[in-house]
């Protein structure tokens, strides 16, 4: 799903808004998986899940909250 990950990695409030309406005419056929990602993921957590808002927000690369992966990155790093 392009339309996805496009909607997901926009980097401004506005393409955010014009990568939604083609989320919304590429599922089109779907309205109630559409109405559902919207209602339950896309309106209530954009401003923790999506790079329009998250990017506002220094986090110096680090873009999990799980340890584990970090460290693992960090060591991978360094044997290559």
């Amino acid at each position: 799903m392009d339309c996805w990950g496009c909607l997901t990695d926009c980097p401004s409030e506005q393409q955010f808004d014009e990568c939604l309406k083609k989320f919304e005419i590429t599922c089109s056929p779907w309205l109630m998986f559409v109405d559902y990602v919207k209602d339950t993921w896309i309106i209530p957590h954009k401003e923790k899940n999506f790079s329009a808002w998250t990017n506002k927000v220094m986090h110096l690369g680090n873009t999990t909250i799980n340890r584990y992966e970090i460290v693992q990155l960090f060591l991978l790093m360094l044997m290559n």
